[in-house]
């Protein structure tokens, strides 16, 4: 939504022609002017400056709801970068890119719009969108046009956390992997939370890790295992107990529980024979 010099040259056209007698020839001359200059005519605003406002952050996939304050009475036009116009459903044109954003054409009291945005990729990157709007007064001859409203918006995907490997088994006293891997989705830092219960069937305090900046860390465990039972198996249990990504609100376990099962070592006993003497 910056100023240019093809946007300049049609400020000019429009302040150049838009007299009381010649309003509709003024627009017809702004248009061809447009297209000349190859831009999309149907997706730019009357010509005026842009105040951009504070960015917002939002979620991937959400369907989110745009109201701009003002008199119903009104003419309100709009255009999304990023994401699909659901609302309203008919006269929206363009493909919702930079170069040819969905516009909502001006119309009395349009001061709501609804936008589905792309589905959650399952990253911890943003990608970014837009909405702009922009108020309009039709007075007898002529137009009078407020300044474009810009909001840009970054989109995060939902809040996640995945433990990676999958459950094994080793004998008593064998060997482990060493750590557990885990991975995010959502908007650094993360924070997670997670408990461990021993061989014992014991649940041991609650560990929080902080400040996780990357998709994946991991969590360690025991180089080895002993199983102080001779008959049972047991089981060395890792599970998440919370997640949350930068923004408020506790995220998604998706896959919460690892497990080790270690199997008891196995006793033959003595050795017998069928054929023993027996010394007198």
């Amino acid at each position: 939504m910056k100023t240019n010099t093809n946007q300049i040259l049609v400020t000019l056209i429009f302040n150049a022609m838009k007299t009381n007698v010649l309003k509709g020839i003024a627009k017809f001359f702004a248009v061809a002017a447009l297209a000349v200059m190859g831009l999309n005519a149907s997706a730019q605003f009357e010509p005026t400056s842009t105040n951009n406002q504070t960015p917002i952050e939002e979620r991937k996939g959400n369907v989110s709801t745009y109201t701009i304050p003002g008199p119903a009475t009104d003419f309100y036009s709009w255009q999304v970068v990023g994401g699909t116009v659901t609302v309203p459903a008919a006269g929206v044109t363009g493909s919702g890119t930079l170069v040819d954003p969905y516009v909502v054409p001006f119309a009395v009291g349009r001061q709501t719009i609804t936008v589905q945005w792309p589905a959650d990729d399952n990253t911890i990157t943003s990608v970014d969108g837009n909405v702009s709007v922009q108020r309009k007064v039709d007075h007898a001859t002529v137009d009078c046009p407020s300044e474009v409203q810009s909001l840009e918006i970054d989109f995060w995907s939902n809040p996640t956390i995945t433990i990676q490997d999958a459950d094994y088994e080793i004998c008593s006293s064998g060997a482990t992997a060493g750590d557990i891997t885990v991975q995010f989705t959502g908007a650094p830092n993360f924070d997670f939370k997670y408990t461990i219960t021993g061989l014992n069937g014991v649940v041991g305090a609650e560990q929080t890790v902080t400040g996780i900046t990357t998709a994946t860390t991991t969590i360690p465990i025991p180089a080895n295992l002993v199983n102080t039972s001779s008959t049972l198996d047991q089981t060395y249990i890792v599970t998440i107990t919370e997640m949350n990504d930068g923004f408020t609100g506790t995220g998604n376990i998706v896959d919460g529980t690892f497990t080790i099962t270690v199997h008891p070592t196995v006793e033959t006993g003595d050795i017998s024979s069928n054929r023993t003497l027996t010394r007198r």
